[in-house]
């Protein structure tokens, strides 16, 4: 799997690594309601916001004891818990589109969470290789396993335009739904007019051999 995201800390790479997907932003927990905070003294100002960096630090130093090395999430990561990634040599990956996000669940065999907890065994993916590489002039992060049988695979288009990758893409899409469907049914009808020619070529030869018909 392929995609052209890349970590957002400074590790690029990672081998025989566990991954964890969340469908969700990796932030501290906003209430819902505003409030208005009064202090006193300095000691409660520096004091204010400590709690809840150092829940969110042992939310991720449990991943980071879970054996995972690469987490994926969808929308927004705060710089705070960039800075924890970073702190525990783990790779965050941010994905906008939710379609993406399951490509990659799937591809790794992962189950994406919804909430920010240790993933439990069963819901880890598992990737031989994620890496953050450059294929013709793109950056992109890859996501490689070593099943005999990949769930998915990413075809990598390579244009001078726009318009030339685009028409290869719709290409690539009408080739892919003709396997889709003869797959599940391989009774197959010629398509662009060829019937209609082959049925007006039999009757010019009926025509022929039997005068009475033309």
């Amino acid at each position: 799997m392929v995609c052209t995201r890349c970590s957002e800390t400074t590790i690029k790479s990672a081998q025989k690594c566990k991954v964890a997907v969340f469908n969700t932003n990796i932030e501290m927990q906003q209430g819902e309601l505003k409030g208005t905070v009064l202090m006193t003294n300095a000691e409660e100002l520096l004091a204010y916001t400590k709690g809840e960096e150092d829940q969110f630090e042992t939310f991720i130093k449990g991943l980071a004891e879970a054996g995972i090395k690469v987490v994926v999430c969808s929308g927004s990561c705060s710089d705070l818990a960039i800075h924890f990634f970073e702190k525990y040599e783990m790779m965050i990956i941010k994905i906008m589109s939710k379609w993406e996000l399951k490509r990659i669940s799937r591809s790794i065999g992962a189950t994406p969470v919804v909430n920010l907890k240790t993933p439990a065994e069963g819901e880890l993916g598992y990737a031989a290789e994620v890496t953050f590489r450059e294929i013709s002039s793109k950056w992109c992060t890859i996501f490689r396993t070593e099943n005999d049988e990949n769930k998915l695979a990413t075809i990598v288009l390579r244009g001078s335009t726009t318009a030339q990758l685009d028409d290869i893409e719709r290409a690539i899409d009408d080739g892919v739904n003709t396997i889709k469907s003869l797959v599940k049914d391989n009774r197959m009808c010629p398509g662009a007019g060829a019937s209609e020619m082959y049925c007006a070529s039999e009757i010019v030869k009926m025509g022929k051999q039997d005068p009475t018909l033309a």
